[in-house]
């Protein structure tokens, strides 16, 4: 036992600059992996964490197909199914989604009553409902959320107007009839009358006239309508048709990340669902992200094939200047297995010492570079996780021997061979 250990000692200490070649192709092609990966990895984090953060996915809005029409009248309504429930819980279901807001039309007449100093104004006008985390951010106080959440305790219903609504008057009506121009500020808590269920040319049995207060000003519901509850707008909807079926006009998905995006929006469209959303920047954002990681990939496969080539070649010129040794051992008794195991380990413990000294000198400088490298958003990580380290030393032991294997085969069948 000692005398085989002394061998493969022996073996260790043999063709010195040979194994010097191999130590050092091992170190080198850690620390250039190493290396890239590390890049690879902080322009990732940048681009997942930071940069595509930066640009938020869109809203996806989700309507149903146009009917057909014949001059200016609608002919027949579209085979493809409405926004119900049903449908918002299979979205739901794709994944990726972070909320759903669907928003309803008010199918009854509106009007709205305004008297202020003397001056009254009556107009027929539109109404949607939208659900309170939809519009939060732009009720103008917590009395006016409280009151969104539950009209009925102050008997006033809450309204938001779009702001689109409020520029089109100051900019178009305000100045060619003469009047004043409204201020966002100053209008909320502006109290007027609404009637729901009668216009000037409608009027539904049991219409009812209510108090109704400007909560604040909106753009996150693209009509141009005053915006309601959401839960106040359906029960009117069902209260004056109770035979028709609950359906959304449209609904708002929030997705997740950008390739939650691209992918609910194809699923949503196979549902025969209109969908609308800017979903080039996300491709755009996912095919980056994807040609960096391909990049990176490649670099580190060619560094990965010039160090098996090299050790290959190192290993060749090793075994074959030490024939005549292995020789003179097969002939005291050495057997091909025993020697060809020495060979091995000799290149697995030289992988074993390149790839423990790459790592090394690898962490030093992610340590050295992060200290003074502080671009925003690049994240250049200084540790490295146990398992990946043992990972990296396992396949950087078998990187060698199998580099070694062309050479053994050869000694094995014929090198040992007096022939």
């Amino acid at each position: 036992m000692m005398q085989k250990l002394y061998l493969i000692a022996k073996e260790l200490a043999g063709s010195r600059f040979i194994s010097a070649v191999v130590l050092l192709s091992v170190f080198l092609s850690v620390f250039a992996v190493g290396l890239y990966r590390v890049a690879g990895d902080g322009l990732s984090h940048y681009i997942s964490d930071r940069f595509a953060s930066s640009i938020p996915p869109n809203t996806i809005r989700v309507s149903t197909r146009q009917p057909r029409s014949s001059f200016i009248f609608e002919l027949k309504r579209p085979a493809a199914p409405g926004i119900g429930d049903r449908t918002l819980r299979t979205i739901v279901r794709m994944g990726g989604v972070a909320e759903i807001h669907p928003v309803a039309a008010l199918r009854i007449p509106v009007q709205a009553r305004v008297s202020y100093l003397g001056f009254n104004y009556r107009s027929d006008v539109l109404a949607f409902g939208a659900p309170y985390r939809l519009i939060t951010g732009d009720l103008a106080g917590g009395r006016y959320r409280r009151l969104w959440r539950d009209p009925e305790s102050e008997k006033v219903v809450p309204v938001l107007v779009p702001r689109a609504i409020l520029r089109s008057f100051n900019d178009g009506m305000a100045a060619a009839n003469g009047l004043p121009r409204i201020s966002e500020r100053g209008t909320v808590g502006f109290g007027f009358r609404l009637l729901l269920g009668k216009s000037s040319i409608r009027a539904l049995e049991g219409h009812a006239e209510s108090d109704a207060v400007v909560a604040g000003f909106t753009d996150q519901v693209d009509a141009l309508a005053l915006i309601l509850p959401l839960e106040m707008v359906n029960d009117y909807n069902a209260r004056f048709f109770p035979d028709q079926r609950k359906e959304y006009q449209y609904a708002y998905v929030k997705v997740k990340d950008h390739a939650s995006l691209v992918r609910v929006s194809a699923g949503i469209q196979k549902m025969g669902l209109v969908v609308e959303s800017e979903k080039t920047v996300s491709r755009q954002i996912l095919k980056l992200r994807d040609t960096i990681s391909l990049v990176i990939g490649m670099l580190q496969a060619i560094i990965i094939i010039i160090a098996v080539i090299a050790i290959s070649s190192a290993a060749m010129i090793a075994v074959f200047n030490r024939i005549e040794y292995y020789r003179t051992l097969r002939v005291l008794g050495a057997s091909r297995i025993f020697l060809t195991a020495t060979i091995v380990i000799k290149h697995a413990v030289l992988g074993l010492a390149g790839a423990w000294a790459g790592v090394v000198l690898l962490q030093y400088v992610t340590v050295r570079v992060a200290e003074y490298f502080n671009l925003a958003g690049i994240v250049v990580p200084v540790s490295l996780p146990e398992d990946a380290f043992r990972a990296i030393l396992a396949y950087c032991m078998l990187i060698p021997v199998v580099s070694a294997v062309p050479a053994l085969v050869r000694l094995y069948f014929k090198g040992l061979s007096r022939d």
